[in-house]
């Protein structure tokens, strides 16, 4: 992937709704070391693989109770990692991700709405938004959970959330359907994503 193609899938744009007006919100910088995307998805039925893709650029906004309003986000699957050298240069490859043709991938936020409380006793909310993979964009639901808000130094704090979401891969153009010897599927269809985000802002 070329520097140029990085940089323009990157500035792929993202303008999000808003559910509170902008004069309510709190706009946070986001710290993308401690963020993360990652999927799981089965193998050969027995078994799991966990993967990550990492950001390249991250935004978001809150109301005054730590509530989001917006979300964006694009991803670099040309750095996806699954702990496994050969398998990631597979994933990488136009059989999945293709990311010479498509080198980001985004997720932009709709709406959000208050889901009482998690099982954890953690403020939940809904995120509706659209995901973007391979030039494919479909609406998504994600659960989400605010993890914690905290000091974190003089005059400022920090934020945390996780949301997760299942997706079918073929939806996305994700379409490999490859077998093992014994006629067993390689990849299952459903993806669970999982996104954990910390931002922080100066009080």
């Amino acid at each position: 992937m070329t520097r140029r193609g990085f940089i323009a899938g990157s500035a792929g744009a993202i303008v999000l709704g808003r559910a509170v007006p902008a004069s309510a919100e709190i706009v946070w910088t986001p710290d993308v070391v401690h963020s993360r995307a990652e999927f799981l998805v089965t193998h050969l039925i027995v078994s799991k693989v966990w993967g990550h893709v990492p950001f390249v650029t991250l935004a978001l906004a809150t109301d005054g109770s730590g509530m989001p309003t917006s979300v964006r986000a694009v991803l670099s699957p040309a750095h996806l990692d699954t702990d496994n050298h050969e398998r990631d240069a597979d994933l990488r490859s136009a059989a999945y991700f293709d990311v010479d043709q498509y080198p980001t991938m985004t997720f932009e936020s709709t709406s959000f709405s208050p889901a009482g409380k998690s099982i954890d006793g953690l403020t939940a909310f809904t995120c509706k938004g659209d995901l973007t993979i391979k030039g494919i964009r479909k609406p998504v639901t994600l659960a989400g959970t605010i993890a914690g808000r905290v000091p974190d130094g003089p005059g400022t704090e920090r934020i945390g959330y996780s949301a997760t979401t299942t997706i079918d891969r073929r939806d996305f153009g994700l379409n490999d359907a490859r077998m093992s010897p014994g006629g067993i599927p390689l990849v299952g269809n459903a993806v669970q994503i999982t996104l954990t985000m910390e931002a922080t802002r100066s009080k």
